[in-house]
């Protein structure tokens, strides 16, 4: 099928549309997820209420009303003023929905949600009515993970109007949302009277780097009698993020460090912490985010909206790693206490004691360009074409910095010991504090790793909806096509600096010439209040003088490696559906059916000996096209007036991360008895749910809300490894000439089944009902969601079985506001349990997070219909990040994150 046609015919007919003779009324937006209009004439359909969004209890009240109009199971977020959404970081707005919580990067800085026990990748994040684009979200070294996860931290809280979360599928709804989608949304100039223009600024402290920056927003927008209008928006951040980590690192059988002289005895089965290490992280962001909205209504039949968004966020990194790596090549203990199979405390030597620095940046872009019009040639028609373009363009690079501990010409001296203390590891050297004796480290290893990443969307749709007469039990019937064309290219590069052999170990320049020191600090902890670290704005002169590796190193380009992680998909999709949207007295909902084509195009490379100058390189390609039907039927039936009753049914797919679809090979230690690699699966199919929700609501006042929502996702397709031998010619690793052997080959592939069940339970009213008046401006919101699921991976220990990652089986929000008009104050506390952070951690060893819970507070006072003053303090109650590893939950380490204080202005012109 050929998709550039295909877009252009249905881009075409969008430019037909939108620029067609009118002749019908109003439209209005949808909050079921389709795309229909208002239809005065059937009488019983309900119409949604406007709320006129002014403070906090009037957002509140203006979510819960668009949340109750609903055919689908939804959540609403409103700001609660323009430009001011409930927190700073959109994905923190996420998190106050039951069933969504938050994952936080190294710093404790909110980035992307997971939702229903699915991580980031499965819910689709759609911009405007958009899928957004994604650089994928950080890996721990600062590179995109290949992930279809939407980071949130380029996108500025100030552009957004509101935000709508989907947890039911209905046949209008784009496909790729496996848990659910969120619809996010720009102010535009007809959602305001006349003129309008808002300003505000404020400064933000960092209570770890002991820094204030700086944060503004503007808005300004004119609306000519609901005929024309134009806004601009833009919105600034300039953030220092700081966090401190003590960690013992994951643990391993002491048989596996083991390689020096023998250890004998019960020991070798013992497990030992790896990585005892001290961990410094700074991070200095700047975000620039600004919108641009028209809108142009020549008569009541039709409407045309173009919107722009453009953001950049800039990004410096130091990640300092002070260790004494009991990695391998250990001697049997001096001595050690082994409690259960656990080695809690031992004195070791021969230990690798390091102080690296990874110096990360990131440059990134993004662009989107969207143009709809809602067209009534007729009564009983509404047609919504649609058209847009998005990109976004991520440029980062990881400088490793890495200097080895030596004294007397010799590497690693001195004794290390740690000691196991709760939740904490402790550890002392005799040669060094990590804090002092610079000159005592000598270059081990530089790592230069840039790598770019760019997805480029080309989007274009048509909806059209036919509505029926009053006295029908059918609504409408609803029916689109949409077409995709997207483009997800990573490239990167890789070289080292090392020691040339044979050089003495003193004779390339050591951390003396390039250290400074850091402030550290972790409550609980006995690690030094400072540490070491290389100063990257020093290495270039010290290491590189005039552009050339200094006397004693040399440089090498890792262009296997690079190669390896170098690849490029175009997924093209069309898409069609037809829904009916039914009312009968009580009832409402729709049912219908999505058809999905997509074709996946990879292309990538094929490594032999990526680690030996003999590596050969080919580019390889494959082509993978498959179709999808995913039905679905939402219902909502009014037992009383106030008292709701919802149940759904939908089938939704997500499409493998792209990592996992790139066809690059790796193949090394080839001779004529063969080999051992690894490769992509350019035809794994998507992941695959089938989801049956049941719910009640009862809104019991205009901002009051009791209800309960259980839901079962079982789930297709999920990702697991397998080995497969295949006959291969390729260039052998000791002289490079052809031979043919067996390669042993490890490859992932759909083969895991799950489910996931969940039961969601929210509360939330004012205290109209106290009987002290001042006490009727307080109120509450209290929601609680548990989810467990269970899964079916090969291997029988695989932690992954008994819960997936970024799945916590409980977690609660809870919030106590208070708002009489001028004074507005927010105290939240949102709290998850333990889950499995990263399955593969240090060595491939599971990485657990314990409990977290973290207390927010957000107030504003209002001087006049002009003038508010702004507080905001996040992480009020100092919590921590407490980490454990492998399924008995040994201590991996703890980290101290920043308390942020915000105070700002706010000024308005009407």
């Amino acid at each position: 099928m050929n998709y550039r046609k295909t877009l252009l015919a249905v881009s075409i007919i969008t430019s037909l549309c939108v620029s067609g003779t009118v002749f019908a009324q109003d439209s209005t937006p949808s909050t079921d997820g389709s795309t229909s209009s208002t239809q005065p004439q059937k009488s019983k359909a309900k119409q949604l209420t406007t709320v006129t969004v002014s403070g906090l209890a009037a957002s509140i009240a203006d979510s819960l009303n668009q949340k109750r109009d609903a055919s689908s199971i939804t959540d609403v977020i409103t700001a609660e003023d323009t430009g001011k959404f409930p927190d700073l970081n959109v994905a923190e707005s996420l998190q106050r929905v039951p069933g969504v919580t938050l994952e936080r990067n190294y710093t404790g800085d909110g980035d992307s949600i997971n939702l229903r026990g699915l991580g980031p990748q499965f819910t689709v994040v759609e911009i405007n009515g958009m899928t957004g684009v994604s650089s994928g979200t950080d890996s721990n070294f600062g590179l995109s993970n290949g992930s279809r996860g939407f980071n949130f931290e380029i996108l500025p809280s100030e552009l957004l109007k509101n935000a709508t979360i989907y947890k039911t599928s209905s046949a209008s709804l784009t496909e790729g949302g496996m848990a659910g989608v969120v619809q996010l949304e720009t102010p535009k100039p007809f959602d305001y009277a006349g003129f309008k223009a808002e300003v505000s600024a404020s400064g933000n402290h960092s209570t770890k780097a002991e820094e204030w920056d700086p944060r503004g927003s503007f808005l300004i927008s004119k609306n000519w009698h609901n005929e024309f209008g134009l806004l601009a928006s833009l919105a600034y951040a300039d953030t220092t993020y700081r966090a401190d980590s003590v960690q013992g690192g994951s643990y391993r059988p002491f048989s596996a460090v083991n390689t020096g002289v023998p250890a004998s005895g019960s020991i070798l089965s013992d497990m030992i912490a790896n990585g005892p290490r001290y961990m410094a992280y700074d991070d200095h962001r700047k975000t620039l985010g600004s919108t641009v909205a028209m809108q142009w209504k020549p008569s009541h039949e039709f409407q045309l909206t173009a919107d722009a968004i453009l953001g950049s966020l800039k990004s410096n990194r130091n990640i300092t790693r002070d260790d004494a790596a009991l990695e391998s090549g250990l001697n049997p203990p001096l001595s050690a206490t082994v409690t259960d199979g656990l080695i809690t405390s031992g004195q070791f030597t021969g230990v690798q004691q390091r102080v690296g620095t990874n110096y990360l940046t990131t440059n990134e872009s993004l662009g989107q360009f969207t143009v709809h019009a809602d067209w009534r040639p007729a009564d009983s028609w509404s047609i919504r074409p649609f058209m847009g373009y998005a990109t976004r363009d991520a440029k980062r690079t990881w400088d490793l910095y890495s200097f080895r501990l030596a004294q007397n010409g010799q590497f690693d001296p001195g004794v290390v010991s740690y000691n196991i203390r709760g939740n904490y590891l402790d550890f002392n050297s005799t040669a060094t504090d990590f804090s002092s004796n610079p000159q005592d480290f000598l270059l081990n290893v530089f790592i230069d790793r840039p790598q770019e990443d760019k997805d480029t969307a080309r989007t274009a749709k048509l909806d059209i909806q036919h509505f029926f007469s009053a006295d029908s039990a059918l609504a409408s019937l609803q029916f689109g096509v949409r077409a995709e064309d997207d483009t997800r290219t990573t490239i990167q590069t890789q070289q080292r600096l090392n020691r040339i052999a044979g050089t003495a170990v003193t004779a390339p320049p050591g951390l003396g010439s390039v250290f400074t020191l850091v402030n550290f600090n972790v409550a609980g902890s006995t690690a030094p209040s400072k540490l070491l670290e290389a100063d990257p704005s020093k290495v270039a002169s010290v290491f590189y003088p005039g552009g050339v590796a200094v006397n004693g190193t040399a440089i090498s380009n890792l262009t296997g490696y690079a190669a390896e992680a170098s690849y490029q998909i175009e997924e093209k999709t069309l898409n069609g559906y037809i829904q009916a949207n039914f009312e009968m007295g009580a009832a409402k909902g729709n049912v219908g059916v999505r058809f999905v084509h997509s074709q996946e195009i990879s292309s990538g490379s094929s490594v032999a000996n990526i680690f030996l100058p003999t590596q050969a390189i080919m580019p390889v390609s494959d082509t993978n096209t498959y179709n999808m039907y995913l039905p679905s039927a939402n219902l909502r039936y009014n037992l009383t007036d106030n008292l709701l009753l919802r149940a759904a049914y939908s089938q939704t797919m997500t499409r493998p991360d792209l990592n996992q679809l790139a066809p690059s090979v790796s193949v090394h230690g080839i001779d004529q008895s063969g080999g051992t690699g690894t490769t992509g699966n350019p035809y794994l199919k998507p992941y695959k749910a089938n989801n049956y929700d049941l719910g009640t609501e009862w809104y019991f006042s205009r901002d009051g809300l009791l209800s309960a929502t259980a839901f079962y996702k079982k789930l297709g397709g999920f990702i697991d490894t397998t080995t497969f031998t295949q006959m291969e010619t390729y260039p052998r690793q000791s002289d490079g000439v052809l031979v043919s052997g067996p390669i042993i080959f490890t490859k992932p592939v759909n083969a895991v089944t799950a489910n996931i069940k969940g039961l969601e339970l929210s509360a939330q009213s004012r205290f109209s009902f106290l009987p002290v008046t001042w006490m009727q401006d307080f109120g509450g919101i209290f929601n609680y969601t548990y989810t467990e699921s269970g899964a079916s991976y090969s291997q029988t220990k695989d932690v992954r079985s008994r819960g997936l990652p970024g799945l916590s089986r409980n977690s609660y929000n809870a919030t106590l506001y208070y708002d009489n008009g001028k004074l507005s104050a927010r105290l939240s506390y949102a709290w998850r349990g333990r889950y499995l952070a990263n399955f593969t951690d240090d060595f491939g060893v599971p990485r657990f997070r314990n409990a977290y819970g973290q207390l927010d507070f957000s107030s504003s006072y209002n001087f006049s219909k002009q003038l508010s003053v702004q507080l905001d303090v996040l992480n009020l109650n100092n919590a921590q990040f407490i980490d454990t590893s492998t399924g008995q939950y040994y201590p991996y380490g703890v980290t101290g994150l920043d308390r942020r204080v915000m105070l700002g202005v706010r000024y308005s012109f009407e």
